[in-house]
């Protein structure tokens, strides 16, 4: 058996608590506090594109059929239960079958990531040049929206792609920069930040949906708006991996567990979400500030410890064992004696 590759974790670890800490930032306030948007800038500019190249790392074509199920079946799982506590808590949520709930678009989008998993491993270069021209004027397509994940699929691809061919040596080059190499590629990262900040683009071309015609852009300055994008998150996404450590840890635990963490959070933003709406009308915003993190830290405390994984895991994969029970029976007829 293998090494376990700590550095992957901790950035899993590390990743999976922004995400915990960028809901929470948004419950509070969309985009509105100054004192807030300028954490939430730096969390949505690249957290998400940084998750998706950690999964295109541990990305496999083998067991294809499984793999798939395995996230249709939390997807499957997932939906219900968000719509039932969304109204069980009154917040009425609006549904639509075509629109995966909130934070399950991930579920779906890793299926369709999943199955382009096998075509990159077979035409390695053409599925990253694809891919990059699907993020870049994929927002030509009419009706490129929420529905099925389909935007964020293509918007976040190539860091999929990259992840399975380059992820691991992407992680042994950042675990050894040095501190002043480390230092500068913060510093450069920070910059396209820091402009994010004070320009205060629309948000949703951090979000990766919206075709150009809602952003009311031509072809070419959508397309070059979504390349600055994703060239300063995957700069952030490298300068972010420096400072990960391949030591065993807290963080790393964190990371194993990742996929509870991130699916299994959201119940508590939605608890939360009528109080913080309206706290900055009583709390000052570096308060708030301070509370979301501490918010933050709990939730993925919480859900980080191991039974909510493992009963997940053990959940999805006895499903899809139970649904591929009848083909493996019947290949079993079928062979011969």
């Amino acid at each position: 058996m293998g090494q376990r590759n700590h550095r992957l974790d901790r950035a899993k670890g590390a990743l999976v608590f922004l995400v915990v800490l960028g809901h929470m930032l948004a419950a509070v306030s969309p985009w509105d506090s100054d004192v807030l948007r300028v954490l939430q800038t730096a969390i949505y500019s690249f957290h998400i594109p940084a998750f998706v190249f950690l999964a295109g790392i541990t990305a496999k074509s083998d067991r294809l059929p499984q793999r798939v199920a395995f996230f249709l079946v939390l997807l499957a799982t997932a939906m219900p239960l968000y719509y039932g506590w969304m109204s069980l808590i009154g917040l009425n949520p609006e549904f639509d079958s075509l629109v995966p709930y909130w934070l399950t678009w991930f579920l779906l989008a890793m299926v369709w990531w999943t199955l382009s998993t096998p075509l990159i491993e077979r035409f390695p270069r053409a599925l990253l040049a694809i891919s990059v021209l699907a993020a870049l004027f994929g927002g030509l397509i009419p009706t490129y929206d929420y529905e099925l994940s389909l935007s964020r699929t293509l918007v976040f691809w190539p860091f999929f792609v990259i992840g399975k061919l380059y992820g691991s040596q992407v992680l042994t080059w950042a675990g050894g920069r040095t501190p002043s190499q480390k230092g500068g590629l913060a510093l450069a990262a920070a910059t396209p930040m820091l402009l994010f900040y004070l320009y205060d683009p629309n948000k949703i071309w951090f979000y990766g949906v919206r075709n150009f015609d809602w952003h009311d852009v031509s072809v070419p300055e959508g397309a070059a708006t979504r390349l600055i994008v994703g060239l300063s998150a995957a700069l952030t996404t490298v300068a972010f991996c420096t400072f990960m450590s391949n030591r065993a840890g807290y963080l790393c635990t964190v990371g194993r567990n990742s996929l509870a963490v991130y699916l299994l959070h959201g119940f508590v933003v939605r608890l939360l979400d009528i109080p913080l709406d309206d706290s900055l009308d009583h709390i000052s915003s570096p308060v708030m500030l301070v509370a979301c993190v501490l918010l933050a830290v709990l939730t993925t405390w919480l859900f980080a410890l191991p039974p909510f994984n493992a009963g997940l895991r053990k959940y999805g994969e006895g499903v899809v064992r139970m649904i591929f029970l009848p083909f493996s029976k019947l290949r079993s007829v079928r062979a011969p004696s």
